[in-house]
């Protein structure tokens, strides 16, 4: 093997590696979630108040 395929070489496996430790990560985070019951995170949607943003400003003055 000429130098440049084994560094080729050696970047594939250290790639494959770090992409297999990210994913089984993800995997055991995943898991441990469904475990405990954990559920995603619903924002919900907040209509501000004209009257409080006048006020905020008012006491800011």
């Amino acid at each position: 093997m000429k130098r440049t395929e084994v560094f080729i070489f050696s970047i594939a496996v250290f790639l494959t590696i770090v992409a297999w430790v990210v994913i089984d990560i993800y995997h055991i985070q995943q898991k441990i979630n469904m475990q405990i019951g954990f559920k995603p995170v619903e924002v919900p949607n907040y209509q501000m108040d004209q009257k409080v943003i006048e006020v905020l400003k008012q006491k800011v003055e």
